[in-house]
């Protein structure tokens, strides 16, 4: 009988030394999962707080580079809207023309070195009329004329030009070449004179 009873009294003693080593653990579980949860809410607004941040630096760089392309914007527009002017303006003048005064100004500043045989390729202009005028201008020096078309001899800008013409005037030995080209006169009229003819029509 009294070993019983010490039996029951070591089972109640396990029993309450289980319970404070449970109550140990539950309480530092409790403890441990708090502080991941604390450690969890931590580190979202952490992230959170980062995540804005990063947003409104890109937002402040889009708005910055949003107002630094307005005056960009402006400026390419501007040089574009007077280009297009100008190329229109320089067509009416080359369309009132006649094509013999065309042709003067295409052999403005010219001079053929007498003695120097030449043959001439020819595009844009009536080939009849064309050849007429050159042959006037360089006499029995040229040995051919030969009709071709727009950068088929020599590569060039139309410079926004709607009827290209030229005359492009070679040595028969390939020594020289003279590109004779409404492109070329407009385009050296543009690089010297743009603000002129820009006011000039624009009034800028």
């Amino acid at each position: 009988m009294q070993e019983l009873r010490s039996t029951d009294v070591l089972d109640k003693e396990i029993q309450s030394e289980a319970r404070r080593k449970a109550d140990k653990i539950l309480k530092k579980a409790k403890e441990d999962s708090e502080q991941i949860l604390a450690s969890v809410d931590s580190n979202i607004a952490s992230l959170r707080a980062e995540r804005e941040k990063k947003n409104q630096q890109r937002l402040e760089s889009f708005e910055k580079n949003q107002k630094a392309a307005v005056p960009l914007e402006k400026a390419r527009f501007e040089v574009s809207f007077i280009q297009e002017k100008l190329s229109e303006g320089v067509n009416e003048w080359l369309a009132a023309m006649t094509e013999e005064k065309r042709l003067n100004l295409l052999f403005k500043d010219y001079s053929h070195q007498k003695g120097t045989k030449v043959h001439a390729y020819i595009y844009g202009f009536d080939f009849k009329n064309a050849k007429k005028f050159v042959e006037k201008k360089i006499g029995q020096d040229l040995t051919s004329c030969e009709e071709t078309v727009f950068g088929k001899i020599v590569v060039e800008e139309t410079c926004g030009l709607e009827k290209p013409e030229g005359i492009i005037i070679e040595a028969d030995d390939k020594s020289l070449r003279s590109c004779l080209t409404m492109s070329r006169v407009i385009g050296s009229l543009f690089d010297v004179n743009r603000k002129e003819l820009a006011a000039a029509l624009l009034g800028v």
